[in-house]
């Protein structure tokens, strides 16, 4: 395990910290490094952001593999009576389409200028945005294009909807739902939005910064969680790619496939949730950032292994992810 030694030296330089891990023939191992020498590992808590969206897909396929609805369910079935969803050509906006990212709606749910001043303050751009709110840009919305069409076009705003959507269909909150149907099956005790978060829990949660010394504001996201809000360690993200790579050992193996089909794009290979590189070989993957974090998750099927990288700095860390997956080749 030279190579995550090596990164996680040569991270730490520019990091306030940094954990990885690297679950290789079923084997689990986890190093972390914090700058001022305090302690970080697979029991340290940080915000993993956008790898949120890969949970709320699997929520999704696991409510298609019950008969709750399907991917070619239209969302405006789902949302509360008299929710305006923008449609293009006659093409309505299916569930499908918001988990692949090819609705055609917006990136964002606020402003992208004020949403960019905040983030320049340190401040949570999202803070003020309620799930009332959301649906209230959803349907102030213009779609950039048709629903379905090739073109990907990365959507937070989608995916905050397609949680709502789902949490209003069960007559659940998301966070509640999702803990029910996808954490608790799959063993993930330390996975969790803000507000599930225990005492004990709370105190492993690492301080994120925008930079060395310059703390950043959490990010619950109460308004959109389905998008960023979770917050997970390295053991619990190595044992997620563990049930990603070994379906037909997990509770919710029918809807892992199911978020494991492919779709083809010029720009970009998707499927529910997650993102796939083909070369040199098959790599699902996803990363997450907020305002004070990066994180990365990758696993590839026909080699059996993943890694994950964890950091409390808003520098990215795809790179080192990748850098440590090439040398387990």
């Amino acid at each position: 395990m030279s190579i995550v030694e090596a990164e996680l030296e040569r991270g730490v330089r520019r990091r306030a910290g940094l954990v990885i891990g690297v679950l290789r023939d079923g084997l689990p191992t986890v190093r972390g490094r914090a700058a001022d020498g305090g302690v970080l590992d697979g029991q340290s808590i940080f915000e993993i952001g956008s790898i949120t969206k890969t949970f709320t897909s699997l929520l999704l396929a696991d409510g298609v593999v019950r008969g709750d609805w399907s991917l070619a369910t239209p969302v405006r079935d789902l949302l509360p009576a008299g929710t305006r969803v923008p449609s293009r050509d006659g093409v309505e906006i299916t569930l499908e389409h918001l988990a692949t990212h090819t609705s055609g709606l917006p990136g964002a749910a606020v402003p992208v200028v004020r949403g960019s001043v905040e983030m320049l303050r340190g401040r949570d751009p999202y803070a003020r945005l309620t799930t009332d709110d959301l649906l209230l840009v959803l349907s102030r919305s213009q779609l950039k294009r048709t629903p379905g069409t090739p073109a990907v076009h990365y959507s937070n705003l989608g995916v905050g909807v397609l949680g709502q959507a789902m949490a209003h269909a069960s007559g659940t909150p998301y966070a509640d739902l999702l803990a029910t149907r996808v954490l608790r099956p799959l063993g993930l005790a330390d996975t969790a939005t803000h507000a599930r978060l225990d005492p004990v829990q709370r105190s492993r949660l690492v301080p994120g910064h925008r930079g060395r010394g310059r703390p950043a504001a959490a990010r619950p996201l109460e308004g959109m969680p389905a998008a960023g809000a979770l917050r997970s360690t390295a053991d619990d993200m190595l044992r997620y790619p563990a049930a990603q790579l070994d379906p037909d050992q997990s509770p919710l193996g029918e809807a892992i496939r199911l978020t494991h089909v492919l779709r083809e794009d010029k720009l970009l290979t998707v499927g529910p949730g997650w993102m796939r590189i083909d070369k040199p070989r098959m790599l699902w993957w996803h990363n997450g950032g907020t305002g004070g974090y990066r994180s990365f998750v990758g696993f590839r099927p026909d080699r059996r292994d993943a890694v994950v990288v964890l950091s409390n700095q808003s520098r990215g860390v795809d790179l080192v992810g990748l850098r440590v997956l090439k040398s387990l080749d």
